[in-house]
């Protein structure tokens, strides 16, 4: 390293300079930890988690029609009651099919009036919008593929991996909670469902900040399903199990 260089590292005093902890420590004083912390009004779901944070992203799992739509609308509806309105990006349904699934009241949500799939600079653009616009800091995406390219050639893995990171960099830039809906691999899932039934990429939990699966269990009775939380970092729990049942179209905890 020439001389010039380490006097010009020496003296460097950009905003992303390295300095002590204690210096953070203090810079962050007066800053809230996140803006974002609200329930989803499920006991069980509450009591791992200790509230849905900002920085944070979830993933949502489990096979086709088992529900998982339904909990990201449970846990839209609970936010909305606490004034927290998220921004959804429905790719799988029509627009109209979408908003009827809700029951009651149409709870307050931020949709774009287009949707863009494969385009992940356009779905980025659309979350600091929404944010600018309306204050919206929840995401809810249905589904992950939805924003990759599956007709390129290449490692599927791989991009998914670098699009989750994406994701990541996103809930944490912008003090954003991200809820990211993915299918499981396909074909008869019997037993207990885990993070390593998702599709196409490990990459996906590895990133991820929890993983929830859903899975209907009719062997318990008409309108039953089972969350799994496989595992929550900030909280340290694994796999806690919540039992759930269908009231009024939406899930609630089944004692």
């Amino acid at each position: 390293m020439t001389e010039d260089r380490q006097k010009s590292l020496k003296n460097y005093n950009g905003a992303d300079r390295v300095v002590t902890s204690h210096e953070l420590q203090l810079s962050m004083a007066d800053e809230p930890e996140t803006r974002v912390n609200v329930k989803s009004f499920i006991p069980g779901i509450d009591c791992a988690c200790q509230g849905f944070r900002g920085g944070e992203l979830y993933t949502i799992s489990g096979p086709t029609k088992n529900g998982k739509t339904l909990f990201a609308q449970t846990l839209t509806v609970a936010f909305a009651k606490q004034y927290i309105f998220p921004t959804w990006f429905s790719f799988e349904v029509p627009v109209r099919q979408f908003l009827s699934q809700f029951h009651g009241e149409l709870p307050m949500i931020y949709m774009p009036a287009k949707l863009k799939p494969r385009a992940m600079q356009w779905f980025e653009d659309r979350v600091y919008e929404s944010f600018e616009k309306y204050g919206s800091r929840i995401f809810f995406i249905d589904h992950l593929h939805y924003l990759i390219d599956l007709a390129r050639q290449g490692n599927i893995s791989i991009e998914i991996g670098a699009i989750i990171r994406r994701l990541k960099s996103l809930t944490i830039n912008g003090d954003f909670l991200i809820f990211l809906l993915c299918h499981t691999t396909k074909g008869k899932l019997d037993g207990a469902l885990s993070y390593e039934n998702i599709r196409d990429s490990s990459f996906v939990s590895q990133e991820s900040d929890s993983v929830i699966m859903i899975k209907r269990t009719p062997e318990d009775g008409d309108n039953t399903a089972r969350a799994r939380i496989e595992f929550h970092r900030r909280t340290g729990v694994i796999e806690r199990v919540v039992n759930l049942l269908r009231v009024d179209g939406y899930l609630r905890e089944r004692i």
